[in-house]
């Protein structure tokens, strides 16, 4: 999947709301990359230093009530084609959200 970043929707919603023309239709959104879900958690467990082990499950191992797609990756051509907007990749936009976490009043 692709993970999204609140912050970086929000920045997008903006923009589509100032965007001169409105187009309307259905948008998808995320942050651009590929990833599964133990290459996020590898990601945070690297970009915070963090001393845990984090093991890889299959699908298999892990079932859900509702049934998943092997592949749901979000197609993000329609909303980057008609507003002409550029996507951040999905680490660099875990590393905003990690530092906005760390630099949070406590």
């Amino acid at each position: 999947g692709s993970p999204t970043y609140a912050a970086d929707l929000a920045s997008v919603i903006f923009s589509i709301i100032q965007f001169p023309e409105w187009k309307p239709g259905i948008y998808h959104f995320s942050n651009e990359g590929v990833i599964t879900w133990f290459d996020f958690a590898t990601a945070i467990k690297e970009i915070t230093g963090t001393a845990v082990q984090i093991k890889p499950v299959s699908t298999s191992e892990y079932p859900t009530k509702a049934k998943r797609p092997a592949y749901s990756v979000l197609n993000n051509e329609k909303i980057k084609n008609n507003f002409g907007i550029q996507f951040k990749n999905w680490k660099k936009s875990l590393e905003s959200c990690i530092q906005q976490i760390k630099n949070a009043p406590e």
